[in-house]
């Protein structure tokens, strides 16, 4: 029913983000028609000051977020990204939309850049507490244990997580199976059981669960919503999808309920990403070239794409 009222509500402008048609067949669209339309309209709802992000790769979600909250008026994204070249692409996408003073994007690992950032209040723009978390990262149970004892407790009350290749509902993944996969990740496991035992300190819904409704689909269909169907342009379609004709949209979306439990970051110890001093020389090497090398990737890998589409005949 929100997301329905949303649609209503924003339709107008959601018909504007076809601007980013055009930046979508070059990036990629991993995050898919439908969440990606939730996401904008969530932020728009929930008007975050601050949204903080994990794994933006290109910065397809970015971009989303950040129209959203370019058209309310407010608000910025602290987006957190381990590759420096992914790093250096999210930031010439939102530069190309006009959108990079929405947006910092931090290179590094987020267990050790992000408490590093909570502690300065100056670039943390915000009070103490997280009103506003995407989660789009390694699917995990280490890593799902880390988010879970760290920054779930810094979550405000009426704070929104999104979790994206969560495919379905925490219950369904509590009987070991999703809708798309013979057995949940690490991560799915992690995360539903966290919410189970908690459940009375959050809520959620499913998109992967709305994509499925019928209902669903017939409500938001007449603001421009439920576009499910897979695309006919040369785009390579994640193995469920082209099994199931159509996109799986894997989003949780969890508001929490009950006080925020902690105000300083918890410090929950982590394991390190293990580098050899090759390796690390290497990964330094890779963020102060990163500016420079990743338009030439892209010019490299956009090359490929075309000429694919042009070998592409479609049935």
């Amino acid at each position: 029913m929100l997301v329905a009222e949303l649609y209503a509500r924003y339709s107008s402008d959601l018909a504007r983000l076809a601007r980013f048609a055009s930046l979508g067949e070059r990036i990629g669209k991993s995050f898919a028609s439908e969440e990606r339309r939730i996401l904008y309209l969530m932020t728009r709802h929930r008007a975050p000051q601050l949204i903080v992000e994990f794994s933006p790769k290109r910065g397809w979600s970015t971009l989303h977020m950040a129209a959203a909250l370019e058209d309310n008026g407010r608000g910025h994204i602290l987006s957190f990204e381990l590759e420096p070249v992914y790093a250096a692409l999210t930031r010439r996408t939102l530069k190309e939309a006009g959108l990079a003073h929405r947006a910092e994007v931090v290179v590094g690992d987020v267990r050790e850049e992000f408490p590093r950032l909570s502690a300065d209040r100056k670039r943390w723009r915000a009070d103490p507490g997280l009103e506003f978390l995407f989660i789009d990262s390694d699917h995990s149970a280490r890593f799902a244990d880390w988010y879970l004892g760290n920054l779930f407790p810094l979550v405000r009350q009426t704070g929104v997580i999104q979790v994206h290749d969560v495919e379905a509902p925490p219950e369904i993944i509590a009987e070991g199976r999703t809708f798309y996969s013979d057995k949940p990740s690490g991560e799915e496991e992690r995360l539903a059981a966290y919410l189970l035992n908690r459940s009375e300190s959050y809520r959620w819904f499913s998109v992967a669960a709305l994509v499925r409704d019928a209902d669903y689909l017939a409500a938001v269909r007449p603001y421009g919503g439920g576009g499910i169907a897979l695309p006919s342009q040369n785009r390579r379609v994640h193995p469920s999808e082209a099994r199931l004709g159509f996109e799986r949209n894997p989003s949780l979306w969890i508001d929490r309920l009950a006080p925020q439990e902690q105000t300083p970051y918890p410090g929950l110890p982590f394991d390190p990403i293990p580098r050899s001093p090759l390796a690390r020389a290497g990964y330094a090497v890779r963020r102060l070239i990163a500016p420079v090398y990743a338009p030439i990737r892209e010019a490299r890998r956009n090359r490929k794409l075309k000429r694919r589409q042009e070998r592409y005949v479609d049935p």
